[in-house]
């Protein structure tokens, strides 16, 4: 892995080569070949969204288990990149069609370090996450672009990634999708000693673990 970026001097590194590009491969044929095996259509997970132009499939990790392993997975690794002991809250898959975009928004709290996870691209062209160059001290309206604001366009390959404070550094997408597709991953973290700690596991999709007194 190739880490590009001050984490903290810019609110956001590119991590190259996170994952093998045959590890979220296969990842992304599991997830549909489960669906199919279900009998589950994938555009009955579509969302709505302020920040999208129109529904897109969201699949979160209480939904589709084997998505928490990634999470989970790679909450040390990250840990060691922002140099704090994290918690995992969630993480969701989403499919972006052709001309899609994100508009720019932060994110909430429990959204304290993201990674944004690019899975994989129908026509192989990579659509990069834009991410504003000052942070934010509150929450602002959600935009379609950055107006005159600087930012940063990150390029992502399969298995590539941008860790960035969600809650505090605006992100979108504004360049529509060159793709016919694109699959990507969102997962959070908060700080296990920070604010957002009772953020932790996002409330959803966990249950209680029986213990004997």
């Amino acid at each position: 892995m190739r880490v590009r970026g001050d984490y903290y001097g810019d609110g956001y590194a590119l991590l190259e080569g996170l994952l093998p590009g045959e590890v979220v491969t296969a990842f992304l044929r599991q997830l549909m070949t489960d669906m199919k095996q279900a009998n589950i259509a994938l555009d009955s997970y579509e969302k709505s969204s302020a920040i999208l132009q129109r529904a897109a499939v969201e699949i979160y990790g209480y939904q589709y288990k084997p998505m928490i392993t990634f999470l989970w997975g790679l909450t040390p690794i990250v840990s060691h990149l922002v140099g704090r002991d994290l918690l995992p809250t969630y993480n969701y898959f989403r499919i972006y069609r052709r001309g899609d975009i994100c508009r720019v928004h932060s994110d909430r709290f429990a959204c304290e370090h993201s990674l944004s996870l690019t899975l994989s691209y129908s026509d192989g062209t990579p659509w990069p996450l834009e991410m504003a160059s000052t942070p934010v001290e509150a929450a602002e309206p959600i935009t379609p672009d950055f107006g005159a604001a600087p930012h940063a366009a990150l390029a992502m390959n399969p298995g590539d990634a941008v860790l960035y404070q969600g809650a505090r550094y605006r992100h979108g997408r504004v360049q529509p999708n060159p793709n016919d597709w694109s699959a990507h991953m969102f997962l959070h973290w908060v700080d296990r000693n920070g604010p957002y700690a009772a953020e932790a596991f996002d409330q959803r999709g966990i249950g209680t673990v029986a213990t004997n007194s």
